[in-house]
């Protein structure tokens, strides 16, 4: 079994948001008290690799990925990540972070080539 370059981006963009959902579960036992900018750095990476994955993943296809259920929810999971770095641009808004990472981190474990629940 061959893993090609968007599988091993979109591997270490899960992990990015696995160690952001780790991060977030402490920011939430702390009660928001500090400023998160950890977590959404954690994000941003997540997302530059998850970015890399998509764009890696078109030029293989030579089409736009969003033609299959696998496509279609790393295109709706990229769309929750970016959405979270524009609103989480502003400091008050960073907390939502801690909502946003284990839901992309369930989405990358679940997520296969196949489009099917792992």
């Amino acid at each position: 079994m061959s893993l090609s370059d968007h599988h091993y981006y979109f591997l270490i963009a899960v992990v990015f948001y696995g160690l952001s959902s780790l991060y977030a579960i402490f920011l939430l036992r702390k009660g928001f008290r500090e400023d998160n900018r950890v977590n959404y750095c954690l994000l941003l990476g997540g997302a530059a690799f998850h970015t890399l994955a998509m764009f890696q993943r078109g030029f293989s296809l030579q089409r736009c990925p969003i033609n299959n259920l696998y496509e279609a929810t790393l295109f709706i999971a990229w769309t929750i990540v970016a959405t979270y770095l524009v609103f989480g641009f502003w400091s008050r808004l960073r907390f939502l972070g801690a909502f946003a990472s284990p839901i992309l981190f369930a989405i990358g474990i679940l997520l296969n080539d196949d489009g099917a629940v792992l």
